[in-house]
């Protein structure tokens, strides 16, 4: 009887859409190397790190500087309102640009199993947020509600929903892979804090300083997304060094 004979080459790799979720904030040890993110793909990770540094020191820079703004009552958005207001729209349109190639990136990545399938739709909805909010201006505390005024509020909606979203899909994430317990309980925390500080500034009255709560919210979710999308990049990193080894010893 002829015994059967082994398949020649190397054996078929799994495809993509069917190997399971390797958690883009965690380095795999058992996973096998890849090909290196290109260098448009890293300059567009790179905006999930600007956006919320820039939208962050604008928004505190000029609420210094304003005159007659508080930022203890008065809102994120008002500062849109002066005669310098256009550097506030600027501000959230940059971001959101900035955070819609952030996505886009996310996406070519969730194509292989790097990032999850949640984060390029859920970043991007930020950054259409984000872009929102600049295009359609807040009506000042004293005017009638038009709606442009409403579409504003729609929009900062979006934008605190997407940020508590995103912290509270990665940690389900975490827990499901059951590692790194410090990082799961970070986006445990930074979800439920977004979505309370927000919730409750629309809620507070003037004297219990809803620009501020607005505030820690927004500081907590960019502060978060900062972390997420550094540990991407590093984890990416890591993984082009193993690859460019990989390379030499092949």
């Amino acid at each position: 009887m002829k015994r059967a004979r082994a398949p020649r080459g190397r054996p078929r790799r799994m495809p993509a859409r069917s190997r399971p979720y390797r958690s883009a904030l965690i380095r795999d040890e058992g996973s096998t190397w890849s090909a290196p993110p290109s260098t448009t793909m890293r300059l567009l990770l790179s905006g999930g790190l600007i956006a919320p540094m820039v939208f962050v020191g604008g928004f505190l820079a000029q609420g210094a500087i304003q005159p007659g703004y508080n930022p203890w009552t008065d809102y994120v958005s008002d500062l849109s309102l002066s005669a310098d207001g256009w550097m506030q729209v600027a501000s959230f349109i940059i971001c959101g640009w900035l955070l819609l190639g952030f996505s886009a990136a996310l996406c070519q990545l969730a194509e292989t199993r790097a990032a999850p399938g949640w984060a390029p739709v859920v970043f991007g909805v930020m950054g259409f947020g984000l872009i929102a909010a600049g295009a359609f201006q807040i009506d000042p505390t004293t005017a009638r509600l038009t709606l442009h005024g409403e579409l504003h509020y729609v929009a900062s909606f979006v934008i605190a929903g997407s940020l508590g979203l995103a912290a509270l899909l990665a940690w389900r994430d975490l827990r499901h892979l059951g590692r790194n317990p410090a990082l799961a309980s970070y986006c445990l925390a930074t979800g439920f804090v977004v979505v309370t500080l927000f919730t409750a500034s629309l809620l507070a009255p003037s004297v219990a300083s809803p620009g501020l709560l607005e505030r820690l919210a927004l500081l907590a979710g960019s502060a978060w997304v900062v972390v997420y999308a550094q540990r991407l990049r590093r984890t990416l990193s890591v993984n082009r060094h193993e690859f460019e080894r990989n390379l030499v010893a092949a």
